[in-house]
């Protein structure tokens, strides 16, 4: 195993360098666009419960039916806070610990080649974040479609 202070040509320390770089922009980006998506979410959230309270003002009174739409919406905007949350909290630890190889590696504490190799196997948790994006999307639907054979005349 080889830490960084052990190559000396420069030929041998850019590559490294670059690649360290490159990683930690597509973290920072990472960082950013999960930052974004929660605000996408704010905008989800808010389109949601104005669709629940179109419907219910559309049966101008409150029955079973109605209020089954507004559950579904309501569990929907939960899906939708739980995915922006845990988005932005397995992002954050997984930079969190990218930063802390990266510091490991400057200070020699950590060879090149366990460095990449943690970097290139972290574990993503992505499937977590399908299942409750898609268990959102599809509250939302069926609680659009419940909502919608409320209305008079559809």
């Amino acid at each position: 195993m080889t830490k960084l202070n052990e190559y000396k040509e420069q030929a041998q320390l850019e590559p490294k360098s670059r690649y360290v770089s490159e990683a930690w922009s597509a973290w920072r980006e990472m960082r950013l666009q999960t930052l974004n998506r929660i605000t996408n979410y704010l905008f989800i959230l808010n389109s949601g419960a104005l669709l629940a309270a179109l419907t219910y003002v559309a049966t101008k009174g409150a029955n079973g039916g109605i209020l089954n739409s507004i559950w579904f919406f309501a569990f929907g905007i939960f899906c939708s806070a739980l995915h922006a949350t845990l988005d932005y909290y397995l992002t954050e630890s997984s930079f969190s610990a990218y930063r802390k190889d990266v510091t490991s590696l400057y200070e020699f504490k950590l060879d090149w080649e366990v460095f990449v190799d943690r970097n290139e196997h972290r574990p993503p948790l992505d499937w977590l974040l399908h299942i409750v994006g898609w268990l959102g999307g599809l509250a939302f639907f069926i609680g659009l479609v419940y909502g919608l054979r409320q209305i008079p005349g559809t």
